[in-house]
């Protein structure tokens, strides 16, 4: 089996997953043969503390696995013992953008793990160049398209914008490229005086990197089954916010759906694979995916996922957590994720357990209505007080 995991995966900017701004041929594809997890929450913020879980799964068959990664950190874990061979590649010194995909870190990384393949059961390729190099060519991502002359006359908005413009009187707004050349990833927290194109420029340059990702997977998905591998599993450690709740990074601003929901899509290459194309839209826990791999290894030919596990629902008006996903950051639950509901505690940050000063710290925390509410706009604690006091007793016992 052929694994691929990378940190600060986001959902958002892959087409499969319904993103209108980005393109990814090669991943959708693998979707529409295989079987895609629609809400994979991660049960940890922290990104190097999923990998623990996935190695300490007594299910996870790290023993029999090769794996190539760019992430230090992996090697530092107790549990990194168990793994059967393991090949860190470190990131270039000089971070510089690449001018063409082989010149970039996952490339390599991707050619070393297809030499792998032929000779072992399990090839895991994770890397952590979104969150912490973005070498990419900016022209992956079709900008000449963004500047070609709509020939469509402007409507009144479009005018008095241009006119503005012309006048000298949108200052700095000219200056904002389509695309950043930037390798050092964003990581701030939006300003009300910020060009309203920001987040999108930021998104496309984001959009660059899924791109190079779709465009390697697409060849190491081609390759794998003539190298004698069964399957295939694309996942996430950790997502990635694009403007969501104010903030643009890898763990950056308030704790978010955007920062633990990763993807996670499985497909076979044995024929006659039966259950093709399921979607599964049920919440489903990240530490799931050591289960995952078993049931692939054990029947290749057969879906994943039944149709009795796809179908299945709770119902709406149940708003407890116990079959819903619990969150921790650092030593604390922080966050409770259920088919209907997200609730995260008041003042939790992204990055460390410490309350956050810009968040209401004596509110029970936030709730969200799921999967309707899908980027956490609006809160309705306030509105649903008796369910925001059950999931804030169950942060605090748990």
């Amino acid at each position: 089996m052929l694994l691929l995991t990378l940190e600060g995966f986001a959902p958002a900017a892959l087409s499969c997953y319904g993103s209108s701004w980005n393109r990814t041929e090669s991943i959708d594809a693998l979707s529409a043969t295989g079987t895609t997890w629609d809400r994979v929450v991660t049960p940890v913020a922290d990104p190097v503390r999923q990998l623990d879980r996935w190695l300490s799964h007594d299910r996870f068959p790290a023993h029999d696995m090769v794996v190539v990664t760019d992430d230090e950190r992996l090697s530092k874990l107790p549990s990194a013992d168990a793994i059967g061979e393991l090949i860190v590649i470190p990131p270039p010194a000089d971070g510089r953008v690449a001018d063409t995909m082989e010149e970039t870190l996952f490339a390599s990384l991707a050619a070393i793990a297809a030499e792998q393949l032929a000779d072992n059961p399990h090839v895991w390729l994770h890397s952590r160049f979104l969150t912490r190099g973005w070498d990419a060519p900016r022209d992956l991502f079709p900008v000449d398209q963004l500047d070609e002359a709509d020939l469509e006359p402007l409507d009144a908005s479009e005018s008095l914008e241009r006119e503005f413009a012309d006048a000298g009187e949108l200052d700095g707004r000219s200056n904002l490229p389509a695309i950043f050349p930037d390798w050092q990833p964003p990581h701030f927290a939006l300003e009300a005086s910020d060009d309203p194109d920001l987040v999108m420029a930021w998104m496309r340059t984001y959009g660059c990197q899924i791109r190079l990702i779709d465009a390697l997977f697409g060849l190491l998905h081609d390759v794998a089954p003539a190298a004698g591998q069964d399957a295939i599993v694309l996942a996430g450690t950790s997502g990635f916010s694009l403007g969501q709740n104010g903030a643009v990074g890898h763990r950056a601003g308030p704790l978010r759906s955007c920062h633990l929901q990763v993807p996670l899509i499985a497909s076979s290459f044995e024929a006659g694979i039966s259950g093709v194309g399921i979607r599964n839209p049920n919440v489903t826990s990240a530490d799931r995916l050591p289960d995952l791999i078993a049931t692939l290894a054990n029947r290749p030919t057969r879906s994943p996922l039944s149709p009795e596990a796809w179908a299945a629902r709770q119902p709406q008006e149940d708003a407890s957590a116990q079959d819903g996903i619990l969150t921790s950051l650092g030593e604390r639950n922080v966050a409770v994720t259920t088919q209907d509901w997200f609730f995260v505690a008041g003042g939790a940050g992204a990055e460390s357990d410490a309350i956050s000063s810009e968040e209401d710290v004596s509110s029970l925390g936030h709730l969200f209505l799921k999967p309707d509410d899908l980027c956490d706009v609006n809160d309705v604690a306030r509105l649903k007080v008796g369910t925001s006091t059950q999931f804030s007793e169950l942060l605090q016992d748990s």
